[in-house]
């Protein structure tokens, strides 16, 4: 290396590669490519998934008289005390005798309704279309969904705005054919089977449920509230106890609840008086409000049952006992960014006490870099809802915890990738 031409070329080569690294620094700085994201408005909500059992104040009805059972109101109905929920036949060509006639009376008042002036001749085309458009959305919903047991109503509905039609547009000018000839049956069933030999009456009002499973007396209504988890899970393995005789059951009080085990982790996200939404999605399409009643457990750490009250009721929940479920427990609405655009920097806020002296507040804090023009702008965010790719955070979050001028806003063009960023960097 004593060589003044080694040492001319070694200079040399340093100084080419201090060059290619001074230059790669600078093209890095000032045009190295940055990918944005648009902001945008997004809601999502926290769901917890638990197998939990339903606990209604129940009281069961037997039939003193032996004979087929002919339900004159639905799983689910709501029934006065002293009510009739049941006939009793002699035999089974009666009661479905019965059951016929009792479908011939619905039709017979839909027609007679139809054929009474009245609001149906001051009905419009354009009305009843709209209608008849509306109940055929309905129909297919309850068709995709699985309610089956709302497809009936809709169904009806559905027919009697078509015959509805018929009358306005004077295609018919009644159905008194049709009503005679559905009489005329009706008259011939009665004559020829046997009336009702007995009936079933409501012990106290509230819904009706026909099914029985032996868990009516399992669980106490009036003491579910302060259940522990220990005394819940020893409930889940008693056996479901007999009930021979017994036609069907009342729930006496219109709230009932859902009682399920969590584990630590997820019973934290429970707040007693919060607001949540069930969904069964083996039994029932619908979502059910509820209100999370009592969270039971020894302490923070440990395991326990959640106890969710709802005042909600249909035939397909009236028949729910031991079921999973989706609880939707808070929904998060604001503005949607990549994870990857969400660094952490330090921060200086200055500003003036209340005696005027100037006051300066440094601290490490959350937030994006935002394209502003051609320069980069640090916004501090504030997460309320994150996942492994995104973040939803707050629109309008405080004042006083605000440590830039402004924080992430709708259209924002947000930097997700990019090297050596800092606020106030110039891209070209």
């Amino acid at each position: 290396m004593n060589s003044p031409l080694l040492r001319r070329i070694a200079s040399a080569v340093v100084a080419i590669l201090l060059f290619i690294y001074m230059g790669y620094q600078i093209y890095n700085a000032h045009f190295a490519k940055i990918q944005t994201e648009t902001a945008s408005y997004a809601s999502t909500a926290d769901t917890v998934q638990v197998t939990g059992t339903a606990i209604r104040k129940e009281k069961l009805m037997a039939s003193k008289v032996n004979g087929v059972i002919t339900y004159v109101i639905g799983d689910g109905g709501k029934v006065a005390k002293g009510g009739t929920v049941a006939k009793i036949y002699p035999n089974e060509q009666s009661a479905a005798a019965q059951q016929q006639v009792a479908d011939l009376d619905y039709q017979i008042s839909k027609l007679q309704k139809l054929s009474t002036p009245g609001d149906t001749y001051a009905a419009s085309i354009g009305s009843i279309s709209a209608q008849t458009n509306l109940k055929l959305v309905d129909l297919l919903d309850c068709i995709q969904s699985g309610e089956y047991s709302e497809l009936s109503n809709s169904r009806e509905d559905l027919l009697y705005l078509i015959n509805e039609r018929q009358i306005v547009t004077d295609k018919s000018a009644n159905f008194n054919t049709r009503i005679n000839a559905l009489k005329a049956e009706r008259e011939t069933l009665t004559k020829s089977n046997s009336a009702a030999i007995g009936s079933v009456t409501a012990p106290a009002s509230g819904y009706f449920i026909s099914a029985v499973d032996g868990y009516e007396s399992v669980y106490d209504y009036d003491k579910i509230l302060t259940i522990t988890p220990a005394e819940f899970k020893e409930k889940l393995t008693e056996k479901p106890v007999g009930q021979t005789g017994s036609i069907g059951k009342i729930c006496e009080a219109y709230d009932w609840y859902f009682a399920c085990p969590a584990a630590a982790d997820k019973a934290a996200k429970f707040k007693e008086g919060d607001t949540v939404s069930i969904q069964f999605p083996f039994a029932s399409n619908q979502t059910v409000p509820a209100t999370v009643a009592a969270v039971n457990q020894a302490d923070k750490d440990t395991e326990a049952v959640v106890i969710l009250r709802s005042s909600s009721m249909n035939s397909s929940l009236a028949l729910i006992r031991s079921a999973t479920a989706q609880i939707q427990v808070e929904k998060y609405t604001g503005i949607r960014v990549s994870q990857k655009a969400i660094h952490f920097a330090k921060v200086t806020k200055t500003g003036k006490d209340s005696n005027g002296k100037a006051t300066s507040v440094t601290k490490e804090v959350q937030g994006v870099y935002v394209m502003h023009g051609s320069e980069i702008e640090f916004r501090q965010v504030f997460p309320l809802f994150s996942t492994g790719n995104y973040a939803i955070c707050q629109t309008d979050p405080p004042k006083e915890d605000l440590m830039t001028d402004s924080t992430v806003k709708l259209f924002d063009e947000v930097v997700v990738e990019g090297t050596d960023l800092y606020d106030g960097k110039v891209v070209k």
